[in-house]
Formats: structure tokens, sequence, C-alpha cells
């Protein structure tokens, strides 16, 4: 649901006319909505049963995706994807923390093994639009995610009435972190207290970086493989699954050596090695250009169990929910700034150099874990 509206950018481009800049600004409002809304999603994950809430969040997007056959108008089209955004703001904070307190043991590998699922999604959403696209009005590739939505929806209904009421009896009861209260999390003792620390901003930090770059290359890969490699707008947004297909095995990876080798040395190792692939791109033929995204797609995401396990270490049970709601507004609030930026700069000086702002954000994130693995 998340990752369609960016595979759909040259079709949602040329349907309502718009520049990369109004492209980029659609997308940002979207990912802006999920990340607001996670901060209210992490205070009610960390005071109610987690289950129902993501139960909700499914529900709430299923409506506003049906309600995209309405929207033929620039402004309404935003207003959709802001509500639809809202609703799906309730699944990660809910299901991150629900992982979080009820695995004791290999929980990078837990992340990893989450985010293989998330990886799944992100391959089949340019696939599925890409062949729908092809037929249908893109419009229609919502219409079919409306399905399993809501048999996932009757699913966690069902695993809740089971499981819901003994989520709290999962909690370690020897955290990492003592020194937070165990009371049910409120934002003003989260601020107080949690965001004081420099190891939870460092990572907080590192997943804007993070989110900088996976979003801003979902959104503009399909436009740049349409416009200056003159593939055909159906087939830019299939060809977008080589970056995020290999995103499943590259999570897998990062969450088992993430608990081997260390957090930090995962996320340095990835940042350092995508921030050249990137340079590589524009100047590359069809073919290796396919073939280096690839593999930025297979490298990129094994920073993200690493990053999910160094915050599950920071932050205490009881406010483990706000943490990870804290995450998302951090990725898809402020790293969604990269559509934004990334727009103006695919209009002033070429589709072609939307790549060099994601090197140069890699960069920072390899640098920002650096000190740490040598200190």
């Amino acid at each position: 649901m998340a990752t369609t509206l960016p595979a759909l950018s040259p079709l949602v481009k040329a349907d309502f006319q718009l520049s990369n800049t109004y492209v980029g600004l659609l997308s940002f409002a979207f990912a802006l909505a999920i990340g607001v809304g996670s901060i209210i999603s992490g205070l009610l994950s960390d005071r109610y049963a987690k289950l129902p809430l993501i139960c909700g969040g499914f529900l709430g997007t299923a409506v506003f995706a049906s309600m995209l056959f309405l929207s033929h108008d620039f402004l309404v089209l935003t207003l959709v994807f802001i509500c639809m955004g809202l609703f799906l703001s309730l699944y990660h904070p809910s299901a991150l923390a629900y992982i979080s307190v009820t695995t004791r043991s290999n929980r990078g590998r837990a992340f990893g093994l989450h985010e293989v699922g998330g990886s799944i999604g992100l391959a089949i959403a340019p696939l599925s639009a890409g062949i729908i696209s092809l037929y249908l009005n893109w419009r229609f590739t919502y219409l079919i995610w409306l399905f399993p939505a809501l048999l996932f929806t009757l699913m966690l209904l069902k695993a809740g009435m089971n499981h819901g009421s003994s989520e709290r009896g999962h909690e370690h009861p020897h955290h990492h972190n003592q020194n937070h209260t165990h009371s049910p999390g409120s934002l003003k003792l989260f601020f107080t207290q949690t965001l004081r620390e420099v190891a939870v901003m460092r990572i907080y930090m590192i997943e804007i970086l993070f989110a900088f770059i996976i979003g801003g290359a979902l959104t503009f890969i399909p436009i740049f493989l349409n416009e200056a490699k003159g593939v055909a707008p159906q087939l830019a947004v299939l060809l977008a699954c080589v970056f995020t297909g290999g995103g499943a095995i590259g999570k897998f990876i990062g969450g088992h050596f993430a608990d081997i080798k260390g957090e930090r040395w995962v996320m340095a190792t990835g940042f350092f090695i995508i921030t050249p692939l990137f340079m590589l791109v524009p100047g590359l033929p069809l073919f290796w250009c396919v073939l280096t995204l690839a593999l930025t797609g297979i490298i990129l995401p094994t920073v993200l169990p690493a990053i999910l396990t160094t915050l599950s270490k920071e932050v205490g049970p009881s406010q483990i929910g706000m943490a990870f709601g804290m995450l998302m507004f951090a990725g898809f609030g402020f790293g969604s700034t990269s559509r934004l930026i990334l727009g103006v700069v695919g209009d002033v000086f070429g589709i072609s150099t939307v790549f060099y702002p994601l090197a140069i954000a890699a960069l920072i994130g390899g640098l920002l874990n650096v000190h740490r693995l040598t200190g």
C-alpha cells in the first residue's frame, strides 16, 4: 500500500500532467501523513492492545484506497493519500513494538524476518502496478490490494482475540535500559527522558538518512528509467522491482549480521557500499544501470534490521511503541523530504542528477557509524 504510489509515479505524473516537483509533493504529503500519524500510533500502542490497532489501520486504508476512483484532480488525490497515510501509520509502531516485547533472543533476526515480508510487498508493488496498468487504469492496483488487506484484518482480529490480552505478559523483565520509567508512554515523558540520550538521537538521524534514500529512490527511479533511459512508462514501473525485489535478501542478511557482527558494523558497511553505486547509475547503459540498481536494492535494506534492533535495545519496553512511532516519524516525516528535494533537483538540473543527493546521504549515514566502530 505504501510503495505502490512511488512505483506508479510515471503514470500518475502523466495522468495529472505534473512536474517532478509536484510528483515529489504528492509523495511527500503521503509519507508525511504516515510519519505524523505514527506518533499517535506509538502512544496508542503503549496503552492498548497492538493487534486491534493494526486491524483498524488496515480497514481505514481500504476505505480510502477505494476512494481513489473518485479523485480526478490533484488536490482531491492528495487529500485521499493523506488520509490513507494516517491509517497506514497505525501499522509499524504497533507491529514493531509487538515483536520487540515478544522476542527474547535473536531480535535482529526477528526484525529481519519481519522486514523480509515487507520487502516481498515492495517487490510485488511495482510488478502488479506495471502489469495492471498495461490493461487498466493505475487506480485498479489499489482495488486489487483491498482484498489481501481485508483478509489480513480478519486473520489479525482472530489472533488478537487469542493473544491481545497477554501482550504485556511477554515484556522483558530485564531490559537493556533500566533507567526508563515503566509507566504507560506519554509524549512529554518520552521527549524529556528518551530523546536526551545521544544513542537514541543518533539512530533517529540514521533512520532519516535511510528513509531519505529509500523514499527518493522509489519515487524517482521509474521516472529516471522513463525519461533518461527511454523506457516506456508501464515498463519503467515494472523495472522498479529490480530495486525493491532484493530487499528480502538484504534484510535477512542485515538481521543475521546484526546479531553476529553488531548493528553499527552493518549500518556503516551498507551505507558505504551503496555510495559509489548511486554515483555510477546516471552514466551507465540501461542494462548495467538496471543491474547496479538491483545490487543497490539488495545492499541498502541490510541497514534497516540493524536500525530497529539498536532502538529496541536503547528504549524500555513501556515506551517501545512510542520509540518506534518516533522512528517512523523520523523516516516518513523528515526522511520524506527527499521527494520534494529530488523533485526540484530533477526539474532544475535534469532527472539523472537525483542520484547524487542520494549518494551524499548514504556517505553521511556511513560516517555516523564509523566512530562507534573505532571508538
